[in-house]
């Protein structure tokens, strides 16, 4: 399970995969194996097969093109021993550096992993980043992102030994401080603020995690950072920038007090860029229905409470009627729905063995009456087959007389064993040429079954040859779809208008909700049968119209926006979840 929600994570931060394979073994010697593939459980094509091989066989990634498609393979490489190899292709024409940067992270998160370690030295290490990240996605999932921000930055220095760490923001003069671990509120006057925010400007401007004290023959700078270290104290900065694009980036600044552990370095470094990436987009989320409420809802108000402003101030008592209006204006509440006759019974007539059709009388659109021959199968076979057996019957008897005849009991009881044998196929057979002919069960429309085309044609057993409806007993069938089914009750009245006669509605009754929906249309839709108060002249099976099912009374404007609501709260829980 670790594997696979690791290959949906490497989908989601890539853009999209169209097939991978992960595939991890003992270091070196092996044997290889997969662990994991893309889309799940999906063998990978031949060609991707090869690329992974070559990775694996010259230890450094391959990148071919096969056709339209980028295949892409990079080793699993710790501390120089080789632990498998991660084979992908994109669905991007190419991988851009952000892309190649997430593979990267994605394998350092994989290494974390208890089956991937190669070494006891690195056990707790690893142990430390899963337990964190794993925590980093639970805390997550509050809607309020700063609570859930809090609760990361300040697990996260307890687990990394940190005496500060601070969150930065893109704003729109550089990086903002969003918020710091373990303090609730912080005024933007003071020093430590703003030399916070100058190190984590200095840190996104050059691209590149910044740390200080640094290596002296290094082009990095780190004014800011030594002008953090002496004005609050600090033996040791880093300062790892996260970038998504221009206007979304962010920076993470780890403080300690003490010289720390290379160990809690290198899980900062690990950490920093998935967290960034997910509180990016944890802030897109937070703000976006706030700055839209507060564009929107504080210039009406001026324009309504504030002096001039005559036609809003019209337009306004204009609502306000309108409101009352709706307020009190009540209607019928109906369920518009399309809808079909169906015959009450439907019978099925099917070729009772394999036969070549002889004679097709009726065809389907034709009125049939009880006992009519609709249509006949060709029994010479059956017949040469009846004078065979009617044959054996007489000679079995002959056997039989005179065994009985001569006293030879086992003789007889032979014979009179075949006897019934031969007598039993008579029975089978002679029931075989009464069923030659297909004749109506009752009187009934044929709705389906034109044979008139296929006479010398042979019949399968089981096919069917013609279904039945009676003439004057119909069902209703209404198509409700999903968003109206809850309205709907056994017993409500309704009326349905045909197509074929739309100046003559007929009521209804509904009596039957099924449970099962059908997808037609591009919508999800429940059969519900109703009966019918009169069946008129001309009505046939297969007739379709538009039903009106009656609910109850109720408020007009309820009645009007009953769609429009629906919609906006789909919405709202689709994309904001309330």
């Amino acid at each position: 399970m670790f594997f696979s929600a690791w290959f949906n994570l490497l989908n989601d931060g890539l853009g999209g995969i169209q097939e991978g394979v992960l595939v991890l073994g003992p270091a070196n010697t092996g044997p290889f194996e997969p662990r994991a593939s893309w889309p799940y459980k999906t063998p990978c094509s031949d060609a991707l097969v090869q690329v992974a091989e070559q990775a694996m066989e010259l230890c450094r990634p391959v990148m071919q093109r096969a056709g339209a498609r980028l295949l892409f393979a990079m080793p699993v490489v710790h501390q120089n021993d080789l632990l498998g190899v991660l084979a992908i292709s994109p669905s991007s024409p190419g991988l851009s550096i952000q892309q190649k940067n997430w593979m990267q992270w994605g394998l350092g998160w994989l290494l974390g992993h208890a089956s991937v370690q190669t070494g006891s030295g690195d056990g707790e290490l690893n142990e430390r980043l899963i337990l964190l990240l794993e925590l980093l996605m639970s805390s997550l999932d509050s809607d309020d992102l700063e609570q859930a921000a809090q609760r990361v930055l300040a697990q996260a220095s307890v687990s990394l030994s940190c005496d500060r760490i601070a969150l930065g923001f893109a704003h729109k003069q550089g990086v903002r401080l969003y918020t710091l671990a373990n303090v609730a509120e912080f005024s933007r006057k003071i020093d430590l603020v703003q030399d916070l925010e100058a190190a984590m400007e200095e840190a996104v401007d050059q691209g590149e995690a910044i740390s200080w004290p640094g290596e002296d023959d290094s082009l990095v700078i780190r004014d800011a950072h030594k002008a953090l270290a002496e004005r609050q104290g600090n033996h040791t900065l880093m300062s790892i920038p996260f970038i998504r694009d221009a206007e979304h980036y962010g920076v993470l600044t780890f403080e300690w007090a003490e010289a720390p552990d290379n160990a809690n370095i290198e899980l900062a470094t690990a950490v920093a860029p998935i967290l960034g990436q997910v509180l990016l987009k944890g802030r897109a989320l937070d703000h976006g229905p706030v700055e839209m409420l507060r564009r929107y809802s504080l210039a009406p108000f001026k324009r309504l409470l504030g002096a001039g402003y005559l036609g809003t101030k019209m337009l306004a008592m204009t609502a306000l009627a309108l409101v009352l209006f709706f307020s009190l204006a009540t209607g019928d509440f109906r369920i518009d729905t399309d809808a079909r006759l169906e015959g009450a019974l439907n019978r099925s007539l099917a070729a009772p063995f394999d036969a070549y059709l002889e004679q097709a009388i009726f065809r389907a659109g034709q009125v049939v009456k009880t006992g009519d021959m609709l249509a006949k199968l060709d029994d010479r076979d059956m017949r040469l087959e009846l004078a065979k057996l009617e044959s054996q019957q007489a000679q079995y008897t002959r056997q039989l007389q005179l065994a009985q005849a001569s006293w030879d009991s086992a003789q007889a009881g032979v014979v009179s064993a075949q006897l019934a044998q031969v007598q039993a196929q008579l029975k089978l057979v002679n029931t075989m040429l009464q069923r030659t002919e297909v004749r109506a069960p009752f009187d009934a429309l044929i709705t389906s079954g034109d044979l008139s085309q296929d006479l010398g044609l042979p019949i399968s057993k089981g096919q069917v040859l013609f279904e039945l409806a009676p003439l004057e007993d119909y069902r209703l069938v209404l198509d409700v779809p999903e968003s109206d089914i809850g309205y709907l009750r056994v017993g409500q009245t309704g009326e349905l208008v045909l197509k074929a006669f739309p100046d003559q509605p007929t009521g209804f009754e509904v009596s039957l909700i099924t449970p099962l929906a059908e997808a037609r249309d591009g919508q999800n839709l429940f059969r519900v049968e109703a009966r019918l108060n009169e069946v008129t002249e001309g009505m046939r099976p297969g007739l379709e119209g538009v039903s009106k099912v009656s609910v109850d009374e109720r408020k007009l404007i309820w009645i009007w926006t009953r769609e429009l609501r629906h919609w906006v709260r789909l919405s709202l829980w689709k994309w904001f979840g309330i």
